[in-house]
This record gives structure tokens, sequence and C-alpha cells, in this order.
């Protein structure tokens, strides 16, 4: 749920600016963002693969939730050492964080709706 929260508010910024680089692309109303297609894309690639899968080891690393490890999940909670979530707090910096830990642990069996709580730190 907060991954397609992310997604939307991406795609709200990232819309008017794609749109504004081109008057073509105003004109062309009928057809969807190129910014709604990759999500639809993504996400259907996402959903066609076999499930469950084992939960990658993304501890020590940069948290992003876009990225190839996480971004077929659903249901993630990336939880500050505040105990606020990175996720529902776009003006935290979401780039600005490194996972500590995850629950599932790392090669777990998941699915897309699995929850998944991050445990994060700054930098």
């Amino acid at each position: 749920m907060q991954r397609r929260a992310v997604i939307a508010a991406v795609t709200a910024v990232l819309v008017p600016v794609l749109g504004a680089c081109s008057s073509a692309s105003q004109s062309k109303r009928s057809k969807p963002s190129p910014s709604y297609a990759a999500a639809d894309s993504v996400n259907s690639r996402c959903r066609a693969q076999e499930w469950p899968q084992s939960m990658p080891d993304v501890e020590g690393r940069p948290f992003d939730p876009l990225g190839k490890d996480l971004m077929c999940f659903d249901n993630i909670e990336a939880v500050a050492p505040d105990g606020h979530d990175v996720m529902a707090d776009p003006g935290s910096g979401l780039g600005a964080w490194t996972v500590v830990s995850s629950t599932p642990g790392p090669g777990a069996k998941v699915r897309i709706t699995t929850p998944i709580t991050l445990e994060l730190r700054r930098g």
C-alpha cells in the first residue's frame, strides 16, 4: 500500500514536468503518460514472477524503495530510529537512509503482499 502511495506521489510530480517538456505530449491526451505506463509495466512484470520468493538481503545497503531489490513489494514499512515511517514522509529524503535490518529476514519466503518492515538509520 505504501509503495503505491510513493509511486503515486512520484508520478504526480513527474507527469506535469514531463508534459511541459514537449508540446506534442500535451496534444496526445488519449495516451497514458510515460510514468503511468512504466508503473503499470513494472507491476505487470512483478505479478508475472513466480511467488513466493526469497527476501533479498538489503541489510547495510542504501534504502531505495523503487530499486530492483524492493520494487515488487506492495507492503513496505521503513522505520527511522525515532519510529516514524520514512515511506509516509517523502520530505525525509528516501535516499538518505541505510537499511539496518529487515523483517522478515534475508532468505525468508515472501509474497508481493507480505508485510516487510525495514529498520533504517541515517546515512
